[in-house]
């Protein structure tokens, strides 16, 4: 009878436990912790109402806000030219999405503030950075290293106390450095803590962390210069636009005077968690004495009968299954690049039971679909063969960690054993290789310049925009698919491949993509660089204008075909045939494509352009469409063609 009134008390103990942890829940958290921010001045400034502006608004507000409820770090960038904002926060690794939201909205608000017609500025929270500017920032470089702001301490332990054990000081933050640095290179995110005891009352606490865009090369420069600017008699913490390193001290050393009466009260959050941990300290007391009074005797140490079920249930949950730890680390990988991640029944609702089928390829086949809630069509990719878990961990790790205009953007996926399937925005029009073969005549000449120049976009943010570099490996018509409007974006990346940090210019690996795209370079020695992407580039540009494959018949690549065309001098003939009466004014242009596709399939490496250089003259050729009379440019062709270098402008066959 004992045992039962004391049951029933621990009972209601637990009911008023639980209203206190639903009044913690309810009283306003702790306000994120401004430390500072800079706006160089060296940026320029911008007028209110500009073109500028807009894209900065709705690059913080609309795509980086709406981010920060759903990952710990997002990168964008939007508009072209002067008008350019590029833009990224990330939050520290040790606080929660809440925490991270609540961040990222108040930086946002300040940094419109402090930073008002500027077109740079960076604000420093606890636990977040926010940072803007009109040019790329996915990456370090010297100006960063000299952008700091110290967080000051307010304790009066440093000094000449720290440097009774500066040894084991320097030791740790190095510790700690090069762990954060080797994490850059792993993981989406580099960051690490390192605790060391100082003294029998005293521990020190450091916390480092880097920006998921540099590599772990830039971290550790990074880290290293941070902590040489850190000034110890005042500072504890030091933040770069990249970076933060600092140090929290625990326990008080003999000299530390006692707190002043003048202290702040407590929050009362914090009031209300100590009642609660009172509360938790008393039930585990009386928990222990229950468990020691009601406990069965030693002669009968089985469970009453109705119990044996709870006892088989407890069993079941401390055996060792490895689908658990599957699920977990499914849940870890979408969680770190904030990616959506659905049940298996919940795609099989959103195909209609896989009723539409659009796409397959070597692994996968794709279905056309809906969310759940309706709001959004997308395009269902479910994966079916051995190499597939590859090819879906690759996607995760490069779609999760980009966002470009010009980039299929991945919506979420489902991981549930063997089943695996990636779910991306659904793109209307298809892809290029079937409107080229099945709706060639519906493209005009300026849609088709404005199709390569969103592709080279996609692949230049690959090459320049990320850090570290990402190069496709596969770049063909059917990987570049078309909305409603016919915005090209680049898609499908199973053969990516990022650049790790200790390599700069190429990376040797297994030959894969297709025939007819593949660098012959590439092909040959197997090292990966930018410049294959460039070459398979090079292809697709000269399959836009001619109409053809890459693979022309038994004996010629489409590279062979062009050549033995532009020695003959008919550069006219090249073009698709149901573009030759439509070019009209527009025939220099033709030209000065068919010129740049060549020298993108050089044989040798260094002849080819960068994507960069790739995009400037294909916006060139934009500009110049319906500027030049038709006779004028067929007069200018026909020197142009006079005056052909064959040595410089045969593509190499392969």
């Amino acid at each position: 009878m004992e045992c039962y009134y004391l049951g029933i008390f621990l009972e209601k103990m637990m009911v008023i436990l639980s209203l206190l942890l639903l009044v913690l829940d309810d009283l306003p958290g702790a306000e994120p912790y401004f430390v500072g921010h800079n706006c160089p001045v060296n940026g320029y400034s911008y007028s209110t109402g500009s073109t500028f502006e807009d894209n900065l608004n709705s690059t913080l507000i609309t795509h980086l806000g709406a981010n920060a409820s759903r990952m710990s770090f997002s990168n964008f960038n939007m508009g072209e030219g002067i008008d350019q904002v590029y833009a990224l926060y990330y939050c520290r690794a040790d606080v929660g999405l809440e925490a991270c939201h609540d961040c990222v909205e108040s930086a946002t608000t300040r940094i419109q503030d402090v930073c008002k017609l500027m077109k740079q500025g960076i604000v420093w929270y606890d636990e977040c950075t926010l940072r803007y500017a009109n040019h790329t920032i996915f990456s370090l470089d010297d100006q960063d290293l000299r952008l700091s702001f110290p967080r000051f301490n307010n304790t009066l332990v440093l000094g000449d106390y720290l440097n009774q054990y500066r040894t084991t000081f320097d030791s740790s933050m190095r510790n700690l450095i090069d762990r954060v640095a080797n994490n850059a290179s792993l993981r989406p995110r580099g960051f690490s803590t390192e605790r060391v005891t100082l003294s029998p009352f005293q521990s020190l606490r450091g916390i480092a962390q880097c920006a998921p865009v540099i590599t772990g090369a830039s971290c550790q420069r990074c880290l290293t210069a941070a902590l040489r600017q850190m000034d110890l008699w005042t500072t504890t913490m030091e933040f770069l636009p990249t970076c933060f390193v600092g140090f929290e001290l625990y326990g008080l050393p003999p000299s530390t005077p006692p707190p002043s009466s003048s202290t702040l009260p407590l929050p009362v959050r914090y009031k209300v968690l100590i009642a609660v941990l009172s509360v938790v300290f008393i039930l585990s007391l009386l928990g222990g004495f229950w468990f020691w009074k009601c406990r069965p005797s030693k002669g009968d140490p089985r469970p009453p009968p109705e119990k044996v079920q709870d006892h088989l249930l407890i069993r079941k949950y401390n055996e060792y299954d490895p689908s658990i730890e599957e699920d977990l680390e499914a849940n870890e990988r979408g969680r770190q690049h904030g990616l959506a991640q659905f049940t298996y029944s919940e795609v099989e609702d959103m195909t209609g039971g896989f009723e539409k089928k659009i796409g397959e390829g070597g692994f996968a086949v794709v279905y056309h679909g809906c969310l759940i809630d309706g709001s959004k069509e997308v395009a269902v990719k479910v994966f079916s063969k051995n190499e597939a878990p590859k090819q879906f961990s690759t996607e995760i790790e490069v779609l999760g960690r980009i966002s470009h205009k010009n980039l299929v953007s991945l919506v979420g996926y489902c991981e549930e054993e063997t089943n695996l399937a990636l779910i991306y925005e659904f793109m209307a029009m298809g892809d290029l290789k079937a409107l080229l073969s099945e709706h060639s005549d519906a493209i005009s000449w300026k849609k088709r310049v404005e199709i390569a120049i969103d592709t080279a976009q996609g692949l230049d943010y690959l090459h320049n925009g990320c850090s570290p570099p990402i190069v496709h490996r596969d770049v063909k018509p059917a990987n570049i698919l078309l909305n409603k409007d016919f915005r090209a974006k680049v898609a499908d990346f199973g053969f990516s491949k990022i650049f790790p940090a200790e390599y700069v210019s190429n990376l040797q690996t297994r030959v894969v993509g297709t025939l007819g795209y593949l660098d012959p370079q590439y092909n040959l020695t197997g090292n990966v660089n930018e410049k294959g992407d460039v070459y398979s580039f090079g292809v697709v540009l000269l399959e836009l204008i001619t109409g053809k494959t890459a693979i022309v018949n038994r004996v010629m690549n489409l590279g062979q075909w062009v050549r033995s065309v532009l020695e003959r001098g008919d550069i006219a003939s090249i073009l698709d045939q149901s573009l030759r009466q439509g070019v009209d004014d527009n025939y220099l242009t033709v030209w000065k494509t068919v010129e740049l596709a060549v020298r993108c399939i050089q044989l040798e490496i260094a002849d080819r352009p960068t994507m960069t250089q790739i995009v400037t003259e294909l916006k060139e050729c934009l500009i110049m469409m319906n500027t030049e009379s038709s006779s004028s440019a067929k007069d200018s062709l026909e020197l142009m063609s006079a005056a052909i270098s064959t040595s410089t402008m045969s593509p190499t066959p392969r």
